[in-house]
């Protein structure tokens, strides 16, 4: 089922459960509304009786015998026609029978003395039925009470027809109100999920390598942030797609240079022009190791990617290792006619992979050994930060334009001229530093050197959350 059609009925049902909630509360507050109309009338129509019945029972002495309830006299005659005790010659006294035939103007209606004794009336054997009371007061207090008992439902044919009326209306009302959601959910359903369309179809695209999709976007909602998000998503792809392109490209031009130079080397042999002596072969020797070389940091690379490396962390001496490496290519810095020292390296304990953490320290120096023109100068700094150990390794010009720092790290990134590729190297290392900085849960920048070259900064946490991965 489409998401439209989905929405829509969706759309509907929560309209018909609302509207029937709606109905039901309203058929439910007319039925108490009339209920307390009724009542009201009630208590309007005893009140009128009392004010008669209190004129009766003064003028039968202060008594209530003979007095009975005919709401057909109290009603048919003036409102506030006087009765008087019987006449000697008049008809004789109306019997309780014909009183309670009477009684059909209103609801079951009682009389009770001040004690609450029945003196006349109907009275209702069901102690669950509804009362309206009025008290009968006169200046010696209360002198007896009227209790009628209303029927739940109204019973006279106005009334009914009055309920039936309104319960026509409702349903009237209903039928309107789901119509006009329907035709409300109709219309605003294409509107909502309009966006979805578009949204689509940018997805298509883009998995069809299509990058160069974008939406038009001035929406201010959700729809719009998510538009948001797939325009920098495509952004992103093509940004991907043509550094994938470059760095292909860079791969290949960096591995046809060796082989171009062996292949050229090889057919001077052959031809007789360049003997194969041992200068020759310490030539094929330097670019096989080149090719060597960049097919490891091109595997490195990849293993790291890939998540292929593995890492087992163990309690490292940073300040050891990177004394250690230091030494170790310390000949390599003498031969370039470049100084090396470490200004400050405090002991410090780290967890971390050990073969990594060598292999970071040996890229970082190699690159800055390889990036400083002599005579120059490296300079190596250790730090505790407390809950990490950073690492600063700053060297001499020539430094990097502003706004590249960041780029160091991409794979055979290079600047012309001052920093250019120089002999050795495939332009992976830095690439490699920063896998191998990620894995141990540390951060790598680049910054300009106050000596005029880069500085890089390395911060290590000396704990590691995930101790082998």
């Amino acid at each position: 089922m489409k998401l439209s059609y989905k929405f829509l009925c969706l759309l509907l049902g929560f309209t018909c459960c609302s509207l029937l909630l709606s109905l039901a509360l309203a058929r439910w507050s007319f039925e108490q509304g009339f209920t307390e109309f009724i009542i009201n009338q009630e208590r309007e129509r005893l009140n009128q009786l009392a004010v008669q019945l209190v004129d009766e029972y003064h003028a039968n002495g202060n008594s209530w015998e003979n007095v009975e309830l005919d709401n057909a006299s109290f009603f048919s005659g003036p409102p506030n026609r006087k009765f008087g005790p019987p006449r000697r010659m008049g008809p004789p006294p109306r019997s309780r029978s014909m009183a309670a035939n009477n009684l059909d103007l209103g609801p079951p209606t009682a009389l009770f003395d001040s004690e609450d004794n029945v003196v006349t009336g109907n009275v209702s054997r069901d102690s669950s039925a509804k009362q309206v009371t009025v008290d009968l007061i006169s200046d010696r207090g209360r002198i007896g009470t009227l209790i009628s008992y209303p029927p739940p439902t109204p019973n006279s044919e106005i009334a009914v027809e009055f309920a039936a009326q309104q319960n026509h209306a409702i349903i009237i009302i209903g039928l309107v109100s789901f119509a006009l959601a329907i035709i409300i959910a109709l219309g605003i359903t294409p509107r909502i999920l309009r966006p979805f369309e578009s949204i689509l179809a940018a997805v298509k695209a883009l998995t069809a390598r299509k990058y160069d999709t974008h939406l038009p976007n001035e929406r201010a909602d959700e729809f719009g942030e998510l538009m948001s998000h797939i325009n920098t998503l495509s952004t992103t792809l093509k940004n991907n797609e043509n550094t994938k392109n470059q760095w292909l490209a860079d791969i290949s031009h960096e591995l046809r240079t060796p082989l171009t130079i062996l292949s050229g080397e090889i057919e001077l042999i052959k031809a007789g022009i360049r003997p194969l002596d041992q200068k020759q072969l310490h030539s094929f020797d330097q670019e096989v190791s080149r090719l060597s070389l960049l097919v490891e940091d091109l595997y490195q690379l990849s293993l790291s990617d890939i998540g292929g490396l593995r890492y087992h962390f163990l309690s490292v001496n940073l300040r050891d290792a990177v004394i250690s490496q230091k030494d170790t290519l310390l000949s390599k810095f003498i031969q370039k006619g470049i100084d090396i020292e470490i200004a400050e390296a405090s002991p410090i304990l780290i967890d971390a992979d050990p073969q990594r953490i060598n292999q970071l320290i040996t890229n970082l120096l190699v690159n800055a050994c390889e990036y400083t023109d002599a005579p120059g100068k490296v300079v190596i700094t250790l730090k505790d930060s407390g809950h990490s150990a950073t690492l600063l390794i700053e060297d001499t010009p020539p430094g990097i334009k502003k706004g590249n720092e960041s780029l160091l790290f991409e794979p055979l990134f290079r600047e012309d001229a001052s920093r250019a590729r120089r002999s050795s190297g495939g332009g992976l290392g830095l690439s490699i530093c920063k896998q191998i900085v990620n894995a141990h849960q540390g951060k790598i920048v680049a910054e300009p050197s106050k000596l005029g070259g880069i500085k890089i900064t390395i911060t290590l946490p000396k704990e590691q959350l995930i101790k082998d991965n």
